[in-house]
């Protein structure tokens, strides 16, 4: 009898779940009290400038709470405006129509709440203060709330009766919307002028109320207590009641000044005129925009502008200043905040002399504008790599007239959910979709220069961004006149496809070669019935994929296949030994779209790269026969490779290491610096510590292992027509290895994502002697016989124009049952006569609305769960999965029914408690086996070692000095970039972003492989070659060794970097920390220089010296490892480590002592008379 392992499984994990329990019932609220007036505007040296005031609120209907969110402690507020806060209007007939101000409510997270303030509202008769109390509670916010509209609740409204997410717009005086308001801007224009209140602009909110004084005791208890929470988040945050604090000191209110005529029109006075000021002290484009930037992410008050123009006033040189103001953003919130502030870091950044940008070749500087309900936010430039369409236009690049324009909740990520929806749907010119049409239909205005769209790329259209361009009709450069440069688009009729043919001249490629016609010769494509088996694939010569590998920079010499777009082409070219030179066979299936351009951009070279599994493919091999223990074992072994990772540094140079392609990524040596002694360096420690986290992080929330009888392969073509169907050819080289190996044999082999279980298919790995001749290396190589289908199209919808699959020949791992690939009915798309960039604009806001893979993935990894992946439920949502992923080409909308949605759902994935149930199968026994969750904690300052190997060698005065000075810089820049992305220190040299929340992390990862890694790269080597080219004019000092031991010395050494980059250095702001006072404490009171830092945790940054770590560690190489002393001598230890101090005073250490023991002392565990002053 044959034994059904599909059936053992369904019946462990239970095929029918329980029903979920009932809804829980919501808590009451912390506190709740009723407001009277309400008012908002910003904090300005313990005033608050109201910038709007509502009066004479109807109690009742208004109310404060704070209570236990879903996510966390939130404040919650709801204020419905008098009913003649607007004018009634007319409708077409003369009818009056009531159309009052809709009901406005937030929820601000208490992660996001810089300070509370509670306070008694003097001047109120005694008898009346023993029963009743008249409060006020003032609170400031790091961005604004998520702001919604609530028209269901009032009775008057004549619009949709809709609860969702608002923008200014929903609050102007008069009868408008989103659509046709012209272009937002960072400051407030035409229609948002009139909107009576900011909320990108005014983050503080104060309330005034009455209540029992029992119901006072209880708020102010309950705010004392938010001191003591422990939670991430709530640390940052400051709470001060007036009453019992006896150092604080009361808000000074200024009301909101008389000359509106009405509290609820707003006017050009509220702000001043950023745009003219700028104008006036003649700053060109690049100094509005950073300025426009700094007020844009709530750094510098718009009131403050003209006081910070002052100070750069007048314009001696635009790069420096340009790079003083950039250097403006790596502050913490608050530190622009009034006159003395700003001069005060005016004058720390100019004597800083802060380096002009420097953009590495083929890379590019782009600035990026992110627009979300209420703001519209400036970042300063990234560097990237660039895109074949800036580089045809190098003049207007460098000017700045091409951004990228995303789309963003004020969060940081846009959550399309149903409300949303909803509200888009009964009031499609309102609300944050219809801001979204506006900016892609009119624009968008930045530092005074308008910017129209142009188009959007494939990674662009997840990203929710798209390019635009600021034209220049003089010089011929229009949006029109660009895509048409780009190519003839006319021949596609489907709008989605249009779009993505546009897109993908802005994929980010490195210019190699510009082609002569001649080189350029068109093959056939292989085809057999309705599949063509070398779809996107044609050939090219060695020589050229050398020269693709070395303009990328990458290490792996003599490819075999490169990723390459030119004109309309696009796919893979593998290396054929029948061509030289710059020859190219390209085929019909690379063409997309017309185009005489030839010139030849590459995107990836193939190489080597480790198999993973993910929860997907695990899910799918336990339900095709791969045994359970064996998956376990797997994951039981990496957990205690990750757990020892600090302790068995050995294992790391094995290169089977299940963190070897994250340490790989790392901006240090890791293994070099384990070898030269190293192993105790702060920086060190907290890298392995980052690497750690994520290593268990990505076991437990992803599932991902290692394979190391496996690979990660580019997929090409088999040209010499050799191979059978069903088999492959597989030969590779793994990195730390010279040796060549040819895969024989049985081997499981998908592509990701895979959720049908036909997905992951069986194959035979052989020789032949046609490969020997023409070895292809780092590749697997698929057979074009005539088969029924290709085996590429088998793998979740495969082809060759770039994909990457997974070849396993683990013999453990091998599935012993097949499952028929998935038939996916491809949907219709819609075609027009002429596709217009109207229609490409209203296709991008579709996309956002309608992009529901990650809700399908989600579906189907529940289902699967509990049903197995081969029940009719997830081959439905498999077919589901394949429309959603064909929804950026075909526009065609995917809907879900609710037959086919998960009842519950398995507590690997992280639901809420009451949405859960305990998995049976091996992904939910994985999940519970790392616990609790890894968290990443930092080793503090005070655990800093200093290796006394480097701190005794000379160095001359001179270059101490100079790498003080550019430490100052470097530290500046990534400072910003930290700020940029909210990373710390350890995490960007790591490569690895742990410190975000779960809910978060995708976009921290995307963020880490992409505009982190680019703009780290960048400031590597900027700071490289300055120092290379400093050393070279002043080469007595012992060249660039020691130049690092400088670095190491100003950086390590308190006496030395208070010398050297004390003096400068203004970047003592640790990487996390951030200003918490806001303007409450008693941090105003101090007479201490940095006091306007406020409650600040400072912490140096400590990474400059190990951008030359090959430097320092050659400098290790003539000594022996640190040796033990016995415990009988720790007298003379002692004595040693006070003599080292001691030299270390006198800035007596001579190389000639490098005989002398080595010793590192821990400056913690010294006595404070040793240490220098």
């Amino acid at each position: 009898m044959e034994y059904n392992f599909e059936e053992y499984l369904n019946e462990l994990a239970g095929p029918v779940l329980p029903q979920p329990p009932d809804l829980r019932e919501h808590e009451p609220p912390i506190f709740k009290i009723h407001p009277t007036s309400f008012s908002m505007g910003s904090i300005q040296e313990k005033r608050f400038n109201e910038g709007f005031r509502a009066d004479e609120l109807n109690a009742h209907q208004c109310m404060l709470t704070l209570s236990n969110g879903r996510i966390g402690p939130e404040l919650f507020f709801r204020i419905r405006f008098p009913d003649d806060a607007r004018d009634e209007e007319e409708d077409e007939y003369g009818d009056s129509l009531h159309n009052p101000f809709p009901i406005l409510s937030a929820r601000c997270l208490l992660e996001d709440v810089e300070a509370i303030h509670i306070d008694k509202i003097a001047n109120y008769q005694q008898e009346y203060n023993h029963r009743n109390v008249q409060g006020r509670l003032t609170f400031a916010l790091r961005r604004p709330p998520p702001i919604e509209v609530d028209q269901r609740r009032h009775p008057h409204f004549s619009r949709a009766k809709i609860l969702r997410r608002a923008t200014d717009l929903d609050f102007l005086p008069y009868s408008g919307s989103e659509l046709g308001m012209g272009a937002p801007s960072t400051m407030p224009r035409g229609h948002w002028v009139s909107t009576p209140m900011k909320f990108g602009l005014w983050l503080t909110y104060s309330f005034e109320f009455d209540c029992p004084r029992g119901e006072w005791d209880r708020v102010v208890l309950a705010l004392s207590r938010l001191r003591a929470v422990s939670r991430p988040g709530l640390d940052n945050t400051s709470v001060v009641n007036s009453e019992s604090s006896v150092v604080a000191r009361p808000i000074t209110i200024l009301p909101r000044r008389p000359v509106r005529r009405d509290p609820y029109v707003g006017e050009e006075d509220d702000f001043p005129d950023v745009g003219r000021l700028l104008r006036d002290a003649r700053y060109p484009f690049e100094m509005r925009y950073l300025v426009c930037g700094l007020v844009s992410q709530g750094l510098l008050l718009p009131g403050e502008v003209p006081e910070l123009i002052h100070r750069f006033f007048p314009i001696e040189s635009i790069s420096k200043t340009t790079a003083a103001i950039r250097a403006l953003f790596r502050l913490p919130r608050r530190l622009l905040n009034g006159e003395q502030c700003i001069q005060k870091q005016v004058q720390r950044i100019g004597s800083a002399r802060p380096l002009p940008l420097r953009i590495p070749r083929d890379r590019v500087a782009v600035r990026r504008v992110v627009v979300t309900p209420t703001r519209v936010l400036l970042f300063p430039e990234s560097i990237e790599m660039g895109n074949r369409v800036v580089r045809a236009w190098p003049k207007q690049m460098n000017e700045g007239r091409f951004i990228r324009v995303g789309f963003a909740d004020e969060n940081g990520r846009l959550g399309v959910n149903k409300r949303m929806l909803e509200g888009d749907s009964e009031d499609p010119e309102g609300g944050v979709l219809a801001r979204i049409r506006n900016v892609l239909r009119s624009g968008v205005d930045v530092a005074g220069r308008h910017y129209v769209f142009l188009a959007t790329s494939e990674s662009g259209l997840k990203e929710h961004s798209s390019w635009m361009i600021c034209e220049d009709p003089a010089s011929n450069f229009t949006a029109d006149r660009v895509r048409e440069q780009m190519g003839d688009f006319s021949g596609e009729k489907v709008v989605a496809k249009y779009s993505a043919r546009m897109g993908l001249c802005l994929s980010a490629t490195v210019p190699v070669a510009e082609l002569d016609e001649d080189d350029v010769e068109e093959l056939p494509d292989v085809k057999h019935g309705k599949y063509t088996f070398t779809d996107g694939v044609g050939n090219c010569s060695q020589d050229l994929a050398n020269r693709c590998a070395i303009k990328l920079g990458s290490d792996r010499t003599e490819p075999s296949a490169v990723q390459i777009r030119m004109g309309g082409y696009k796919g893979v070219l593998s290396v054929h030994p029948h061509l030289t030179g710059n020859q190219v066979c390209l085929r019909p299936s690379m063409r997309k779209f017309l185009s005489p351009l030839r010139g030849l951009g590459v995107m990836k070279v193939s190489g080597f790269a480790p198999a993973h599994l993910n929860r997907q493919a695990i899910a799918i091999l336990e339900s095709q026969g791969v045994r359970v223990t064996h998956l376990m074992d797997m994951y039981k072994r990496q957990i205690e490779r990750a757990q020892m990772l600090e302790l068995d540094f050995a294992a790391l140079d094995t290169g089977r290491h299940p963190a070897r392609h994250i340490y790989k990524n790392a901006f240090i040596p890791i293994l070099k610096m384990v070898k030269a002694g190293l192993k105790d360096e702060l920086l060190l420690k907290n890298v392995l510590r980052c690497i750690k986290c994520q290593m268990l992080r990505d076991l437990k929330y992803k599932a991902r292992i290692l394979v190391n009888d496996g690979a990660y392969l580019l997929g090409i073509a088999d040209e010499y027509d050799v191979l059978e169907p069903g088999q492959i050819y597989c030969a590779i080289t793994p990195r730390g290895k010279n040796s060549r190996r040819v895969i024989t044999g049985q081997c499981t082999i998908f592509r990701s994502p895979c959720i049908h279980p036909g997905d992951v298919q069986r194959v035979l790995a052989v020789n032949h002697k046609a490969f020997e001749d023409y070895p292809l290396t780092n590749v697997v190589v698929f057979s074009t016989k005539k088969a029924e289908r290709d085996l590429p199209s088998m793998l979740g919808g495969g082809d060759l124009d770039g994909d990457f699959f997974t070849v396993i020949y683990d013999p453990n791992l091998q599935i012993t049952r097949e499952h028929p690939p998935g038939e996916y009915t491809a949907a219709i798309p819609i075609r027009k006569k002429h596709v217009t960039i109207s229609d490409v604009q209203d296709f991008v806001v579709e996309y956002i609305k309608n992009d529901v893979l990650g809700v399908v993935s989600n579906y189907h990894t529940a289902v699967a769960d509990y049903r197995g992946p081969q029940h009719v439920q997830c081959l439905q949502l498999a077919q589901k999965a394949s429309d959603a992923v064909d929804f950026g080409k075909s526009g065609i909308t995917v809907t879900i029914p609710e037959a086919m949605k998960p009842i519950r759902y398995p507590d690997f994935m992280d639901r809420a408690p009451e949405e859960t149930y305990k998995s049976t199968r091996v992904l939910g026994m994985m999940y519970r086996m790392i616990e609790p969750a890894p968290q990443y904690d930092a080793l503090p300052h005070s655990a800093m070692l200093v290796d006394t190997r480097i701190a005794r060698k000379r160095v001359l005065a001179s270059y101490l000095a100079q790498a003080g000075a550019l430490k100052h810089s470097y530290d500046m820049d990534l400072e910003s970039l930290m700020r940029m992305h909210n990373l710390c220190e350890a995490e960007i040299i790591a490569g690895v972003s742990v410190l975000s929340e779960q809910r978060r992390r995708r976009a921290a990862d995307d963020a880490m492989r992409g505009p982190v890694r680019e703009g780290m790269e960048a400031i590597r080597a900027h700071y490289r070659r300055t120092a290379r080219q400093w050393v070279k004019s002043n080469s007595s000092g012992g060249g660039m060794e020691g130049w690092a031991i400088a670095a190491y010395q100003i950086t390590h050494i308190p006496e030395l970097r208070g010398r050297y980059v004390d003096g400068l250095n203004a970047s003592r702001i640790g990487s996390v920390a951030r200003a918490t006072s806001v303007g409450f404490s008693a941090a105003d009171d101090w007479e201490d220089e940095d006091a306007e830092y406020g409650d600040v945790q400072r912490r140096e940054l400590i990474s400059f010296p190990w951008m030359w770590a090959q430097e320092l560690c050659d400098s290790l190489d003539d000594h022996d490892a640190i040796k033990e002393e016995d415990e009988e001598e720790e007298v003379g230890e002692q004595q040693g480590q006070r003599h080292w101090i001691d030299e270390w005073r006198r800035g007596a250490l001579h190389d000639s002592d490098d005989d002398d023991e080595e010793k590192k002392p821990r400056l913690e565990m010294l006595p404070p008379s040793w240490l220098p002053t």
